[in-house]
């Protein structure tokens, strides 16, 4: 790296972790620190009740003014029912001077569709009523109540925090040589009926360590405090390194959303990571509802958690004993952007989620190879590096999906192109690959080096159709520090500029590519250097107008799409694509995986892997992972081998590590790790059936892959801040052993006297409740919840499309009630194909019989090799299919039941019966 290496030692302080005097505290950003101090339990605001009306049946509309108003700071708010008990809040200046800015490209494919109402008017409030859900909008003070029934679900502004900074026209700065800085109007008809005094206050400019902001627009932040009644825990929000359930921030900086590229972050703390996804849940045990503040600009949340009465004067002749209650107060400050709101109103975890995937989308369904293992390091040195890596897996009977390839695999930084000393024959080199089954993946940044010699470079400045890069604040191209050096960035929110970078993937252009070249959009919150907290300016300018600080945090989310519509583009819409994104927003759970950064090489970190990576499950994104081992520093063996027994059974499965770390591939450890390594892996493979079909269930509906306890079980509390046992999917049970030198492991089953768990491994039954177990180096706490049907393959191949012939075995979890129920998924696992021909296969046990009912027209499917009955009571006289008795084994000792050779698939529906 040499002297660019020198440089950001000296400018992000390397020698240690995070740099905190790099990224801005609360009191360090103007609109944060004006926001959070506002005065509380008293608003200034209220309704003209004149204007309250209804649109139609979905929606109605009103005028909220400031008891101190001019006509520029009237502001209209709207109130939307959305089908499947969803509601809309949206808010902003009545005439503005500008528009401002909204997300849309976060929503879901399919348009939003509307719920019908009834506008009721009374002398203080009006309602807007849909079946049992009531809005009520209090016209002095301004409020909003959400209920269903009698039961108070959510308040907006009860705490008197709901603010909209009027955007204005800028004033000249003059000089006065008695007074100093005096600001005048542009013209006394543009007069902002602000005193000098309040427009001191609202700063127009900045200034954050070197670094100005023109701030050219002025100040035109949001406020607005939401209070959840009767919740005893808040979770989402991501990205940050800290526990699942959110913590109280009024004794703490609030938690920030904004998407930035920290190194080496630290644990437990609510710093902004590399991304956001403005989305909380709210749980008790009979409700769960979710809230998204859709805002793509600077964030920042408080959360608090007390059991004070929230409804106060305003609201207690709603409802009656309220005392006790407990409640969640959360207060949302963004630093520009439209105010828009959605609540989901459950009932349960489930509702929760199919909602916010009817307003957002569900996950696009991976390639099969992308959910097995990857195997990545900063950097495989050259081709012949990578022939060796390959050839040990094979040689070690390892399996393996994907090598990766990083930013040294290029010509000098400059990416969609090989160091040609390097990697001289990469088309060969990717064929060999693909000749296993395998993948590669490179590394493509959104900077792009500025070099008149560098095509890439060239194309995009010089191309006729559109502007491809930023622009500073001057309308210039921008130029900062990553890298390459001296680079330029594409503005990824422009759609032409994203169909530009989306043809750089074409065969022709990304020479050496094949179709079995994937990619991994880096440093993309964007990560500059040289920048203000290591990222772009804010009043850098993009496409239609907008600044960088209105779309900031979906600049990555751009890229990723524009990217994941390159490989669709190259393939003639005929394969699935795969781009693992670091930053990421509100939409990107249908673009691509995501993982949680530059993590550390510790336990503490392999412990903070599982909270961080439930906490993007249950705010939407299912497809995400940690980096295997830990990307700084070098693990010990102990370490290694628990995190793969933690990482196979998470969602993505890549190990990766820094350039200055150790080789760490499975086989240059001792003999015992290395086999400890395989056999993680195995398991991981033997379940890729079951995992698959996951991941098609969340594409249906969004339902999370890696779940909280709670998700299953909502009703116990001693649940609730469990964050080391996790459900894979709804069927197992995973409680990784993430501390050091331990002998002994307490595993959580969830559940009640209708609940019944077994090993996974050894099918030994478990009641629920805590449980102590006896835990060596090779153990893996993994159980299968009675009443499921897992779908496995047992035999090992080099990689996923090897095995995709394999038949399957069917392992038949009894409940106590002698039932079970499952699920089988099959497609070509690489195309679009999938969306007219698959093959879905319900699977059930009851009355002592095991029954296929497939849907679809998939027909290519292996058949079923082996059907275990965990739990079965007693031994049958005979196991009948189609009038055909079948060979089976029984353990009186596990009561297990094995069938051999069943002679049935996916395909046909069929029943087997067992005669007792």
């Amino acid at each position: 790296m040499g002297l660019l290496t020198g440089f950001l030692v000296s400018l992000l302080g390397l020698s240690i972790s995070v740099n905190h005097n790099n990224f801005k505290k609360c009191d360090q950003s103007t609109f944060c620190r004006r926001l959070r101090n506002m005065p509380k339990d008293k608003s200034p605001y209220f309704v003209d009740k004149a204007s309250i009306k209804a649109v139609n049946q979905s929606s109605i509309t009103f005028l909220i003014k400031h008891e101190v108003t001019t006509a520029k700071d009237v502001h209209r708010a709207t109130i939307r029912l959305l089908a499947d008990n969803t509601i809309r809040v949206t808010a902003q200046e009545d005439n503005p001077v500008r528009p401002r800015y909204s997300p849309v490209d976060s929503f879901g494919d399919k348009p939003l569709k509307d719920a019908t109402g009834s506008l009721v008017k009374a002398d203080d409030s009006a309602s807007f009523i849909s079946g049992a859900i009531r809005i009520v909008v209090n016209y002095n003070p301004f409020t909003v109540s959400v209920s269903r029934g009698d039961q108070l679900i959510a308040t907006m502004n009860a705490r008197g925090l709901f603010h909209i900074e009027t955007q204005l026209l800028k004033p000249e700065i003059q000089k006065s040589e008695d007074e100093g800085q005096v600001e005048k109007e542009q013209s006394e008809e543009e007069d902002v009926g602000l005193s000098d005094e309040d427009l001191a206050k609202m700063s127009w400019e900045d200034d954050f360590n070197s670094h100005h902001d023109s701030n050219p627009r002025g100040p035109r932040a949001i406020s607005l405090d939401i209070t959840f009644n009767g919740f005893d825990k808040a979770y989402g929000i991501p990205e940050h390194a800290d526990t699942f359930a959110l913590k109280s921030t009024t004794s703490t900086d609030p938690y920030r959303l904004y998407n930035l590229d920290v190194f080496e972050y630290e644990l437990n703390n609510p710093m902004a990571l590399y991304g956001s996804i403005p989305y909380l849940h709210a749980l008790s045990p009979d409700l769960s509802v979710g809230l998204m503040w859709l805002n793509a600009a600077e964030t920042w949340v408080d959360i608090d958690y007390n059991t004070k009465s929230l409804v106060g004067r305003v609201l207690s002749s709603l409802l009656s004993s309220q005392d006790s209650t407990p409640k969640i107060d959360t207060h949302w400050m963004s630093e520009s952007g439209l105010l828009d709101v959605f609540l989901f109103l459950g009932p349960s975890p489930k509702d929760v989620t199919r909602q916010y995937s009817n307003v957002f989308g569900a996950a696009y369904l991976p390639s099969l190879f992308s959910i097995a293992y990857h195997q990545c390091r900063w950097n495989y040195n050259d081709q012949k590096d990578v022939e060796d890596v390959d050839k040990n897996f094979d040689k070690y009977d390892i399996p393996m999906d994907v090598i990766w390839l990083d930013i040294e695999h290029t010509d000098g930084k400059r990416y969609f192109t090989w160091d040609g000393r390097k990697f001289p024959h990469s088309k060969e080199m990717i064929n060999s690959l693909s000749e296993k089954g395998r993948n590669m993946v490179t590394i493509v940044d959104p900077h792009i080096k500025t070099d008149s010699n560098y095509h890439v470079y060239q194309e995009g400045k010089n191309y006729g159709e559109c502007s491809i890069y930023v622009k500073d604040k001057d309308s210039n191209n921008f130029e900062g520090h990553c890298w390459p050096g001296t680079s330029s960035w594409v503005d990824y929110t422009s759609p032409c500029a994203r169909h530009w970078w989306s043809e750089q993937f074409s065969y022709d252009k990304y020479s050496g590519s094949t179709p079995h070249l994937f990619t991994w959009n880096d440093m993309n919150e964007p990560s500059v250097f040289n920048g203000p907290e290591v990222t772009m300016h804010k009043d850098n300018l993009h496409a239609e107008g907008w600044e960088h600080r209105d779309v900031h945090n979906i600049y990555g989310h751009y890229m990723h799409r524009a990217t994941a519509e390159g490989q669709i583009l190259r393939s003639g819409s005929q394969s699935r694509p795969f781009v693992l994104s670091r930053a990421f927003f509100v939409g990107s759970h249908r673009i691509g995986p995501v993982w949680t950064g530059d993590n550390k090489a510790e336990w503490e970190h392999l412990k903070m892997s599982i909270p961080m990576l439930l906490s993007l499950n249950i705010a939407g994104y299912p497809f995400v992972g940690a980096d295997v081992g830990g990307f700084f520093h070098n693990p010990n063996e102990e370490l290694l081998v628990r995190w793969y027994q933690a990482g196979i059974l998470q969602p993505f499965l890549r190990a990766h590590a820094h350039i200055d770390t150790r080789r760490r591939e499975p086989w240059l450890f001792s003999e015992e790790t290395r086999k400890l390594i395989r056999d993680a892996l195995v398991v991981r493979y033997q379940l890729l059936p079951y995992i698959y079909t996951k991941f098609y269930e969340a594409s249906v509906d969004n339902t999370p892959i890696l779940r909280p306890l709670w998700y299953s079980f909502p009703h116990d509390k001693s649940l609730y801040e469990n964050q080391v046992d996790v459900m894979f999917g709804d069927s197992l049970l995973s409680s990784p052993v993430t501390d050091a030198g331990v002998g002994s492991h307490t595993v959580t089953l969830p559940g009640d006297k209708n609940t019944i768990w077994y090993n996974y491994f050894t099918y030994s039954v478990h009641a629920p409740g805590p449980m102590g177990i006896n835990v060596k180096l090779s153990t893996i706490p993994l159980y299968i919840l009675g009443g499921s049907i897992v779908p496995i393959k047992k035999r090992l191949r080099r990689s996923s499309a090897l095995m995709a012939k394999d038949p399957y075995t069917l392992l038949v979890a009894l409940d106590p009630t002698s039932k079970a129920k499952g699920s089988v998924y099959v497609d070509d696992g690489i195309s679009f194909e999938y969306k007219d021909t698959n093959l879905f296969s319900e699977l059930t046990f009851e009355n002592n019989a095991l029954s296929c009912s497939p849907k679809g027209s998939y027909r290519d499917v292996a058949e079923v090799e082996r059907i275990v009955i965990i739990g079965l009571k007693s031994e049958p006289s005979s196991v009948v299919y189609n009038g055909s008795k079948l060979v089976y084994s029984y353990s009186k000792l596990n009561k297990v039941l094995t069938i051999k050779k069943p002679n049935v698939n996916f395909v046909n529906k069929w029943t087997i019966e067992l005669v007792l």
